[in-house]
């Protein structure tokens, strides 16, 4: 890596025995969890012995991407790998909900999967297929933002409120019972009032948590911010202050949102945001909201003038990614764009406008980049539990493992039985098999 690549990356690779040790304690703490097994035969008798054998399927906390790629590529076999990659890593998956390009002209909705194509902008139908069929968490961006403001709205105070009252319900008449978290309101800091591209209503983010209380009321309903958030003053910090505001008027925000993109804009705050400190000071800070935090939006380069951008965006993505997921206020992290060449504002495959930052985990052609082995590496290994537990009547029977869902392969005398048993930071943790 060469001088700037060095300077970015200062504070958050530098070694620090005392930071290395809070991520390893944070992880065992709060990212594994005890089981306690009990087995019962057909009769409901208590088994004397067996052997289990503990194999991680997936994990409770989230490992998503945006999945706006979804079915856009020009030829099958391009959609045929995206789909594979994507599932090979992420468990979540972010479904476009921008309001300019759902609804183009007023009335045209485009949720059906064979709607009409717009870039970037899969159909929510179609990636709620693609989620369904192998078990990925879907979430829905955003509901409502001052940005990718349909250009048929009003900017009549009155008239405004009531058409995005009629995006919440027909949204929520749709999709409330099978998308359960949503971002409700996007990076309400960086209204510039005055502008009519990005007039709202005022007090439109109350506004919009006051709508989706009313039409996503089962549903988790998350405030996102993009650059505010790791701007530490203690309790004076914006988004805390924000945060603090919108539950004190009686909003229901279910969780924080906080994004991380590396753009250039942002390279003269890498002491903040790529500071192990820092990050602490602020997680530490939004855990006392009482309300999961979830890295919303990831971009981390690895641009060409780095010198060897891909071992500095593997290096980089792999510290993050263990500090956030140490940290008992953090229950997901989604990376923003999983391919090269496929950034907003920028032609398809090139290295031009936002793709000249190569913030992609694979490259165009599906090659995984180094980044992609790593965080593949810690979700699918280094952070997945099998293990094997001898099992007596009478005694604990108590395993330990990362929280997630399970397959329990019992051997017993009488034959082999499989079960599936979830292991939840939420749960108690005790299970009771029975044999067939």
């Amino acid at each position: 890596m060469n001088e700037l690549a060095q300077k970015l990356s200062h504070y958050l690779l530098k070694d620090d025995p005392a930071i290395e040790a809070r991520i390893e304690r944070g992880i065992e703490e709060n990212r594994k969890g005890d089981g306690t097994v009990a087995l019962v035969g057909p009769d409901g008798k208590p088994v004397a012995g067996a052997k289990i054998t503990l194999r991680q399927l997936g994990h409770e906390f989230h490992f998503g991407c945006n999945a706006f790629m979804l079915g856009e590529f020009p030829e099958a076999e391009q959609n045929a790998r995206y789909e594979e990659t994507f599932k090979e890593l992420f468990n979540l998956a972010v479904i476009p909900f921008y309001w300019s390009d759902l609804e183009p002209t007023e009335g045209e909705l485009r949720f059906g999967k064979d709607s009409r194509p717009i870039y970037r902008r899969p159909p929510p139908d179609r990636v709620l297929e693609y989620c369904e069929k192998y078990g990925i968490v879907p979430k829905g961006h955003p509901l409502l933002w001052h940005l990718f403001r349909p250009n048929w709205l009003s900017t009549d105070e009155r008239e405004m409120r009531r058409q995005i009252r009629r995006r919440f319900q027909q949204i929520g008449e749709h999709y409330a019972h099978r998308i359960g978290i949503w971002d409700v309101c996007n990076e309400a800091q960086t209204l510039k009032p005055g502008l009519p591209q990005n007039h709202m209503p005022e007090n439109h983010v109350e506004f919009a948590f006051e709508l989706a209380a009313e039409f996503f009321p089962d549903c988790v309903k998350t405030y996102n911010d993009d650059r505010m958030w790791y701007h530490y003053s203690r309790t004076y910090t914006p988004v805390y202050l924000m945060m603090k505001h919108l539950l004190g008027q009686g909003c229901k925000v279910d969780a924080l949102g906080l994004q991380c993109h590396m753009f250039q804009g942002q390279w003269q705050y890498a002491n903040l945001f790529l500071n192990p400190t820092c990050l602490f000071d602020c997680l530490d800070l939004y855990g006392r909201l009482g309300v999961p935090v979830n890295f919303s939006e990831v971009s981390i380069i690895s641009r060409r003038d780095l010198g060897d951008g891909d071992t500095f965006q593997k290096l980089m993505s792999e510290k993050l990614y263990r500090i956030w997921f140490s940290h008992a206020a953090v229950n997901g992290i989604i990376w923003w764009n999983m391919v090269d060449g496929t950034a907003a504002y920028a032609p398809l495959g090139s290295e031009q406008g936002e793709n000249s930052l190569r913030a992609g985990l694979v490259n165009y052609d599906f090659t995984p980049k180094p980044a992609y082995t790593a965080l593949h590496d810690l979700v699918r290994k280094t952070w997945r539990t099998e293990t094997t537990l001898d099992y007596r009547a009478g005694t604990a029977n108590q395993f330990r493992g990362f929280y997630g869902d399970y397959e329990a392969t019992v051997q017993t005398d009488a034959g082999t039985t499989t079960h599936r048993l979830k292991l939840s930071k939420q749960a108690i943790n005790t299970f009771t098999l029975q044999l067939g």
